[in-house]
């Protein structure tokens, strides 16, 4: 007969593996109502610490090398505000460094999140598929309610897009993380179907659905990473249902020919095609001043250079990159104090090489336990993803996108390894 405390410590268990359950499927919803679920996760956790200190320890201690790279992440954070005397608010966003692998170890290395890891994925799935129907329902109302008569709807379209697409389409969040969510979701799906248990009728509608949804929040990079994945995807498998090698190739050239033109149609990235290949073009012509994102990254680079050890420290970095735009005549940018849209160089302008090291450190320790995961290719896929996209985003600057990345990179890692 189980103790009073074992009762307790089940019920705990149970209740923070509902609450990661909620919120992944919240993920993708405005943000403070997953951070409500979130928050009472590592509640659930703090009190699984309280009751089964030593066993969690003993468990922790066995994966340091696991939990220890984020820890340190935020310690960079700490003693740079520390050392600068400035606020600590600007440390709040960056918390779930520290506070997911810790007090979120005894749910991500519970039973029941190993067991029933199908049902915490497949959460996530529905929520953000819930969210792209409402999208897509609300855009196309917005369309139809909108659409005036005698001209044609495309060229419409294509003069209000800003209302339609990108910001005007993914009102919860930026277009860019909702493409990462999105993709990411297709590659469980693809790829994972066996840890969602969705049929085959069920895998198509929800591929084509998030197609569409990428399409409307006209994302660059979200688009080309759906482009591989769904390629990916249909190299591996049509060759297995296609046996003639003619009609293979077709439906694959089909498929790049419609993905590009479909591509090509948006506005936006039909602009940027555009205005990037006059620029080359240009007899002046600058990398550094190709598109916002180059200006960008010279921009932080020229930080870099000046302070490559020890970096500017996060409470001048923003500030001293602004000084950059300006210097440079990037002025727009420096309106916006837009930051480096690099979480590379956006580590190592802030914190130096020991920034740059942690960060590396987190992102490339799963990659070599290699068969010590349970499923590798699940963490690899995982770690390849969120690492293009850090090469575009400074997403370690938002919690949308701290929170994302903490709560599935220990789920992946530390969910289904044995310890």
């Amino acid at each position: 007969m189980k103790s009073v405390e074992d009762k307790i410590k089940v019920t705990f268990e149970i209740a923070g593996f509902w609450s990661l359950c909620v919120t992944l499927f919240l993920l993708s919803f405005p943000r403070s109502w997953s951070l409500y679920s979130l928050g009472v996760m590592l509640f659930n956790g703090l009190v699984l610490w309280i009751f089964d200190f030593g066993t969690i320890f003993k468990r922790l201690v066995k994966v340091w090398y696991i939990v220890l790279p984020s820890v340190t992440y935020f310690l960079l954070h700490l003693i740079s505000v520390l050392i600068q005397v400035d606020e600590l608010s600007l440390l709040e966003n960056r918390l779930m460094f520290l506070l997911v692998p810790l007090l979120g170890f005894p749910v991500f290395t519970s039973k029941y999140s190993d067991e029933k890891i199908s049902s915490l994925f497949s959460s996530y799935v529905l929520g953000i598929t819930v969210i792209s129907v409402f999208l897509l329902i609300r855009i196309f109302w917005s369309i139809v309610s909108d659409f005036p008569e005698g001209i044609p709807f495309f060229t419409w379209l294509n003069q209000d897009e800003v209302s339609y697409f990108s910001v005007g389409f993914s009102v919860l969040e930026h277009p860019t993380y909702m493409a990462l969510k999105i993709n990411w979701a297709l590659i469980l799906i693809l790829f994972f179907n066996r840890l969602t248990s969705l049929k085959p009728v069920y895998i198509f509608v929800i591929t084509f659905l998030f197609s569409v949804t990428l399409f409307f929040v006209a994302s660059k990079a979200g688009l080309s990473i759906w482009f591989i994945i769904v390629l990916a995807f249909l190299v591996v498998n049509l060759r297995r249902g296609i046996r003639n090698k003619i009609m293979y190739f077709g439906v694959i050239i089909a498929f790049i020919l419609a993905a590009l033109s479909l591509s090509i149609r948006i506005q936006r990235i039909s602009n940027y095609l555009l205005t990037t290949k006059s620029r080359i073009a240009s007899e002046n012509y600058e990398w550094r001043n190709l598109d916002q994102r180059t200006r960008e990254w010279y921009s932080a680079i020229q930080v870099i250079r000046e302070k490559p050890v020890f970096g500017t420290g996060l409470s001048k970095a923003e500030e001293r990159l602004v000084e950059e735009y300006v210097k440079n005549g990037f002025n727009d940018e420096a309106a916006l104090r837009l930051n480096a849209h690099n979480q590379f160089l956006e580590a190592q302008m802030t914190f130096g090489i020991s920034g740059t090291l942690s960060l590396l450190w987190m992102l490339l320790t799963p990659m070599f336990l290699g068969r010590k995961l349970k499923y590798f290719s699940l963490v690899a896929s995982l770690i390849v993803l969120i690492s293009f996209f850090l090469l575009i985003e400074s997403m370690f600057n938002r919690q949308w996108g701290i929170m994302f990345f903490m709560i599935f990179y220990f789920l992946c890692v530390l969910g289904i390894k044995k310890i």
